[in-house]
């Protein structure tokens, strides 16, 4: 979990963002900030609610109950939920799929456990085996985005808008003045 003690350490972060014409230009401050180690309660908590997953999971939540990262005003990029949030993300997440028979859902999508998801999206990280997946409403895949937790925090915050990005560009920020959405573009910090 280095990776992400790293990131939250960086001074200044922000990202470059063009409009959805690439018209304008936008510099954006953020911040990321990150909730204390889970309570032995808490933990006790997601063992229920995880399952098999909660091995994988129980290094991020005993540093960190519940992260945003890359929030500006009230826009923000990935969050990971906290424990008292989690079971409601999983509701929401398994709610997408009740239209569906068993036979079109991904194996990671039937037994895996959702933690974390982009702001606004409606699409969740899963943890499934030990790896991350992207669970897309629209469609989506089973490509795995972390073989490890460590491997998809690192894709994640090596490369910030690139991952956004990639997760469907679903992070928009705004000048405060217009209506115009501003993409993130690259991440930068002194």
């Amino acid at each position: 979990m280095q990776v992400i003690k790293n990131h939250l350490r960086l001074p200044n972060p922000q990202f470059y963002c063009r409009d959805v014409d690439k018209s304008r230009e936008l510099r954006v401050d953020v911040t990321s900030t990150a909730q204390g180690p889970a309570t032995p309660a808490e933990l006790e908590r997601l063992t229920g609610l995880a399952g098999d997953e909660y091995i994988h999971l129980l290094p991020l939540y005993r540093l960190y109950n519940g992260i945003t990262f890359h929030q500006s005003g009230e826009e923000a990029g990935l969050l990971i939920a906290a424990i008292d949030e989690i079971a409601e993300l999983n509701e929401d997440w398994r709610g997408w799929f009740d239209y569906l028979e068993p036979d079109d859902v991904y194996d990671f999508q039937k037994d895996g456990f959702a933690f974390a998801t982009i702001a606004g999206s409606g699409n969740y990280f899963v943890c499934f085996g030990g790896k991350v997946h992207y669970s897309d409403h629209d469609g989506g895949d089973d490509a795995v985005w972390g073989e490890s937790l460590v491997a998809f925090f690192e894709r994640a915050l090596s490369d910030p808008a690139k991952f956004l990005y990639e997760a469907g560009c679903y992070t928009r920020y705004s000048d405060g003045m217009s209506s115009r959405q501003y993409i993130p573009e690259t991440f930068s910090h002194d």
